[in-house]
């Protein structure tokens, strides 16, 4: 099995970036390309030198991994990645869209009138942001905003231990994928708005599925890419 890709300085940490996040996020965007398949034994050598860390920052990333699903780890033998196929994916964005329906359920029961002029504002940054990071910016400010209403620290648990699939701005790299999510809060907040818990459920859950569905279409085009001489 070649290498999985040459040093270089896009891999190394971002500010706010800790060495094993920079691993695990170079590993993510390996498998996501298929430059490491289903089965490979991960090449710590290779990916320590790729990112400029020693092992130590590699171990604590392969902890990670395998918490999230993108490896196993064999006892005495290593760590080895796991399949990310179209059904993995689609698995992935339809438990996105069960645990956002649960906290707008949630949302829905405790909802106060300053909660609900705060998720107002945050929907009206979503309308009106024109740029992949702006856009990110006041979704991921809504999203949060709901699932704290929610007041499930579990539920929160969860959504911090589910790492992205998608390597990179998700809304810079997926097309389509500002258009839908920006539909679907719109949506979402019609329903909270109306005080209608399963109407925003389904709103989550067609938004995921649509997601899902661009995300599939981008890894299958990102490895065929990587298969041309």
């Amino acid at each position: 099995m070649a290498r999985p890709a040459l040093k270089s300085t896009r891999n190394a940490p971002r500010d706010g970036e800790t060495s094993a996040e920079a691993v695990a996020r170079y590993v993510r965007r390996l498998v996501f390309e298929g430059k490491l398949e289903d089965g490979q034994r991960l090449p710590q050598d290779d990916i320590a030198d790729a990112v400029g860390v020693s092992r130590i920052p590699v171990r604590e990333a392969i902890i990670a991994l395998e918490r999230e699903g993108w490896v196993s780890v064999v006892r005495h033998r290593g760590a080895f990645v796991n399949a990310l196929g179209p059904q993995a994916v689609m698995d992935r964005f339809t438990l996105y869209g069960r645990f956002y329906g649960f906290a707008a359920r949630r949302s829905v029961e405790r909802m106060t009138p300053e909660a609900l002029e705060a998720l107002r504002a945050h929907a009206r940054d979503v309308a009106k942001a024109t740029s992949p990071a702006a856009f990110e910016r006041a979704n991921t400010a809504y999203l949060s905003t709901l699932v704290r209403l929610a007041g499930s620290n579990r539920l929160r648990a969860v959504l911090r231990s589910t790492a992205q699939i998608v390597p990179g701005n998700f809304f810079a790299g997926v097309p389509n994928s500002i258009q839908v999510q920006r539909d679907g809060i719109t949506e979402i907040q019609a329903a909270l708005e109306a005080g209608d818990a399963a109407r925003a459920e389904r709103a989550f859950a067609s938004i995921e599925a649509r997601h899902g569905a661009e995300v599939v279409a981008l890894m299958n085009a990102r490895r065929a890419e990587s298969l041309e001489p």
